[in-house]
């Protein structure tokens, strides 16, 4: 198992709001890393590459939805997931 930080899977959640849908999307993306192996660094780089490509995509869903009354929410959500992100990110460096 993995020693990266363990982005647990949204199950049974219906989300009616397209942003939070996407958001929920990019967790359990995510949550396939907790059951990768990082053996090699090609293990590593690849999971550093799905970190930042899932980072760019919550900018982008953040600015896709700018102008919606429920930013604020949808933006506390995101931090919270780039929080994670960075963290994860930081402990797949450490094993290199």
């Amino acid at each position: 198992m993995s020693k990266v930080v363990d982005f647990p899977r949204v199950r049974g959640f219906s989300a009616f709001h397209p942003a939070v849908r996407r958001l929920h999307g990019l967790t359990n993306v995510l949550s396939d890393l907790h059951e990768v192996d990082l053996q090699s660094q090609r293990d590593m780089r690849r999971a550093l590459w799905i970190l930042d490509l899932t980072n760019r995509c919550v900018q982008i869903i953040l600015s896709d939805f700018k102008d919606d009354p429920c930013i604020l929410a949808f933006t506390q959500q995101a931090e919270h997931l780039i929080d994670d992100i960075a963290r994860a990110r930081q402990m797949v460096d450490q094993l290199s």
